[in-house]
């Protein structure tokens, strides 16, 4: 017996070409810079800069540059090779770089530009530049100029050395494409100092008039004259805040002998008596021993006080005389 059925159908085997594309990557060698050395460029090298909190905001209050040391910095491949210069702090405009004294903002900013070679073109911090070596061409510091400003910046001006540190730097693409750090730009010793101050010569060099006295004039509780006050001028002091003026009067040579405390009248035609002088509350100042006193602004004036004193009994003889008493001021 034959069995029938249905002949099963017949299935096209799937059939096709995979094709595989791909390419392998080459390998580009890059132009660049090798590193040989690197240059440190100092900014401030025990450099005092006299500021005070009158400067208007943008003024700028100093100029300055660094060179190099003539040391060879980068031997290149032939090619183009990227430079950079970056601001250590990351700021990306050319705005000052605000400085700080003891971590506190100082009120001022400062600004870097750099020259590479003789009447190459200069470029303030940030940049990016591109330049074409030869093989085996090399970048020295021989010529290289970073130039800065200091500018004046907003807020109070906080006086005393600048931090120092690196600010900026200099980089460029290696062969490997990897950068490298070639320069270094560095506050040094920059000092923010107060402006001296000054006391008038006119003052300086005044006559304190004592007046006219006989023996009896001394018969008092003090065993002395009345005080008679004089006054020592500031001709420009910006910024007294924090200032201490010294003044000394006279030297320990001009002590009396039997009262050293005061001045002695020896050749006036006196005997027992001597120049006494005080400070505004009339306390003894006595011969070249400094005293201490806050400073004041321009035009102010520092008070003392002058008069005559017995120095042991009694005061005797008189007539005219004129002692001239050497003064120092010293502002610190």
């Amino acid at each position: 017996m034959m069995n029938r059925g249905r002949p099963h159908a017949m299935r096209p085997l799937a059939t096709g070409c995979l094709l595989i594309a791909g390419a392998l990557a080459s390998s580009i060698a890059h132009a660049g810079c090798r590193k040989e050395n690197l240059a440190t460029y100092q900014i401030g090298q025990t450099t005092y800069v006299d500021v005070h909190n009158g400067m208007a905001q943008g003024d700028v209050i100093r100029t300055g540059s660094a060179v190099g040391e003539g040391k060879v910095l980068l031997v290149c491949e032939a090619g183009d090779a990227h430079f950079r210069g970056r601001w250590e702090g990351g700021q990306t405009t050319t705005d000052p770089v605000p400085l700080t004294v003891r971590g506190r903002p100082s009120g001022f900013g400062i600004r870097l530009t750099l020259q590479e070679g003789v009447g190459g073109p200069t470029r303030p911090f940030p940049h990016d530049f591109t330049r074409t070596f030869r093989q085996g061409e090399t970048v020295t510091s021989s010529d290289d100029r970073v130039g800065y400003e200091i500018v004046r910046l907003g807020g109070p001006v906080e006086f005393g050395d600048v931090d120092p540190g690196p600010i900026a730097q200099s980089s460029v693409d290696q062969p490997n494409g990897a950068l490298v750090v070639f320069r270094s730009m560095e506050i040094f010793k920059l000092i923010f100092r107060r402006p001296a101050c000054s006391i008038s010569a006119e003052t300086l060099n005044q006559t304190v008039k004592l007046g006219d006295y006989n023996p009896s004039n001394f018969a008092t509780a003090d065993r002395a004259t009345p005080w008679v006050d004089f006054r020592l001028r500031v001709e420009e002091c910006l910024e007294p805040v924090g200032m201490i003026a010294k003044f000394t009067f006279g030297m320990p040579s001009d002590a009396d002998a039997d009262l050293p405390e005061v001045f002695s009248m020896a050749g006036s035609g006196s005997k027992n008596v001597g120049l006494e002088l005080g400070d505004e509350d009339h306390r003894t100042m006595e011969p070249g021993e400094p005293i201490q006193l806050n400073a004041l602004g321009t035009g102010k004036d520092f008070v003392f006080a002058a008069r005559l004193r017995e120095t042991r009994p009694s005061v005797e003889g008189g007539g005219a005389f004129v002692r001239p008493v050497r003064v120092q001021v010293d502002f610190n």
